[in-house]
């Protein structure tokens, strides 16, 4: 009986893969883990072999009318005395050997460039890609080996550049999917190795004050009036701005003045700017849209909010070192990135008077972008970026509030309890 896309959309994966047939050799493999792909079984040269159409329900998607042309196609071949597989492969082989490596490496910059990146991000792009064009840049993909993409990692690893041998990796493997026709290429030479082949990097966490008091005396210091140093200037200003809305250092350098909304409060940032390359909605408090009031008059008429020049977005450096300044060490004390953890340990610490919590932590996790976690891109997943904004406009204005009551006060106020 042939399926139906009503049929197929209703299946659910089973403990072990299942295969639903449609007729002619084409069917359906549901696997365990959801996937959906199309195959075809057909022997050729009196053995048994599988064609790999594609996969139903995902990007590259292959719906029901087009796996069947495709099989219709295989059986043709079959007809004629072709290995429909074979075929495939000298049609796949024939579209690619006209590009090196480098060519399909220059088309994908291209691509990233029109995304909206910032142009430090691209930047820096274009540094790891020039590792990898000076390498690979004249080699077919199909002739690149694991082995020497290897070797050529551990040459990073030599120099202590894990970070950068990550990097140039992780490039190295969208440049081949962006060249694959298909879903991708199971022969990937940049696909991760196995953590015994290569150098482990250890995760060094950003430092951030995490205890009340700590966070009292920051807050504080940062709205001291100061002789010898104009707080209301643009790296104080940006300072206030970041610990209000907690987000990531270069996603404050590259926020741009068309991104925000003064009437609905909200700040959208667009997603090639974001580490999940996912659009992310910050609301804004009443005390940032007087800090962005402010400094509109100092840069409204650039194109980023924060920038110390026509078209130079405030760097990370900068922020550093006003906290420097503040007698703060970065690397080992609190750095911009840190009011992240700071905001994310406070508040999910944060009850009321009956020891209730207050905020929910996949809330928090939403505000801080983290749609990684399974349970948050669920939620960002059904309504996007907007997400339970009335909740999180609601939380940051709390978060600001707290800071004020903080700068306010006379001693250090608890998070623990609602004051």
């Amino acid at each position: 009986m042939a399926l139906t896309v009503k049929f197929i959309d209703g299946l659910k994966p089973e403990e072990k893969p299942k295969k639903y047939s449609d007729g002619g050799g084409l069917y359906l493999l549901v696997q365990p883990t959801g996937g959906k792909l199309w195959q075809m079984g057909y022997r050729f040269g009196g053995k048994q072999k599988t064609l790999s159409i594609g996969v139903y329900g995902a990007h590259p998607d292959v719906p029901l009318k087009e796996a069947r042309e495709k099989r219709d196609d295989a059986r043709k071949e079959l007809r004629n005395g072709r290995d429909p597989h074979a075929a495939k492969m000298a049609a796949k082989q024939e579209r690619k050997e006209a590009k090196t490596f480098g060519a399909w490496a220059d088309e994908w910059m291209k691509k990233e460039r029109a995304g909206g990146d910032t142009e430090k991000t691209l930047d820096n792009k274009e540094t790891r890609l020039g590792y990898l064009k000076t390498k690979f840049g004249k080699v077919i993909i199909e002739d690149i080996k694991r082995e020497e993409v290897l070797g050529f990692l551990r040459g990073f690893e030599d120099e202590g550049k894990l970070e950068t041998r990550d990097r140039v990796r992780a490039i190295g493997e969208k440049i081949c999917n962006f060249a694959d026709d298909e879903e991708g290429d199971k022969r990937n030479p940049f696909r991760p190795f196995s953590d015994d082949k290569l150098v482990k990097k250890v995760t060094v966490h950003r430092p951030a004050l995490i205890e009340s008091e700590d966070v009292a005396h920051l807050f504080k210091l940062m709205a001291k009036d100061r002789k010898d140093t104009i707080f209301d200037d643009l790296v104080g200003l940006a300072l206030r701005f970041i610990s209000l809305t907690v987000v990531r250092d270069s996603e404050l350098g590259a926020a741009e003045w068309k991104e925000i909304n003064f009437e609905k409060r909200l700040w959208i940032i667009p997603g090639p700017k974001m580490k999940e390359r996912k659009e992310h909605a910050v609301p804004l408090s009443r005390q940032a849209i007087a800090i962005l009031e402010n400094v509109r008059g100092m840069t409204g008429k650039r194109r980023y909010v924060f920038s110390c020049g026509k078209d130079a977005p405030l760097s990370e450096s900068a922020l550093c070192k006003r906290l420097r300044f503040l007698g703060y060490d970065t690397k080992t004390e609190h750095c911009p990135h840190g009011y992240r953890t700071t905001f994310s340990t406070l508040l999910n610490g944060e009850c009321d008077m009956n020891d209730v919590k207050l905020w929910d932590g996949d809330l928090i996790e939403l505000q801080l972008a983290h749609v990684e976690e399974a349970s948050v891109k669920a939620i960002y997943n059904r309504v996007g970026a907007l997400s339970l904004i009335g909740a999180r406009a609601k939380m940051m204005q709390h978060w600001a509030d707290r800071i004020d009551t903080i700068v306010q006060s006379g001693e250090p106020v608890p998070f623990r309890k609602l004051a």
